[in-house]
């Protein structure tokens, strides 16, 4: 759930390299090319192997009607397994809110996490460094 469809896939492209997927106008016409004009009400943005979908507030508490009065963000996280996690922190730093720096975990992993422009933790993690 997020408050703006259209400004939250410029926040994941932007800043986090995501590219359009595909989205929904409030029509509820299927748009595979993004054009900055159309106020879409659902999507879904990806990066290599990773989707996120992406859907109005009041969209989608007309579909769950539990969702009524929460609001977007929360307690919710994404936790995204990735190769060369260093360089992507580099890249996206400057642009993101970061809340866990870039940091080897007692597990092994290189990880970090950000929060976006809706309030939700994303984990950016690599298992493993690249040899």
């Amino acid at each position: 759930m997020v408050d703006d469809v259209n400004k939250t896939i410029d926040y994941y492209i932007t800043n986090l390299d995501f590219k359009f997927a595909m989205g929904v106008d409030a029509d509820k016409n299927v748009k595979m090319v993004r054009k900055d004009d159309t106020k879409l009400v659902w999507a879904i943005v990806k990066k290599n192997d990773v989707e996120i979908m992406l859907q109005v507030q009041h969209s989608l508490i007309n579909e769950v009607p539990e969702f009524k009065g929460r609001t977007a963000g929360g307690t919710f996280t994404l936790y995204i397994s990735m190769t060369d996690t260093k360089s992507f922190y580099e890249q996206i730093k400057g642009k993101v809110e970061i809340i866990k720096d870039l940091h080897k975990t007692f597990y092994g992993a290189y990880e970090f996490a950000i929060k976006d422009l809706n309030g939700y933790i994303l984990y950016f993690a690599q298992l493993q460094e690249d040899k």
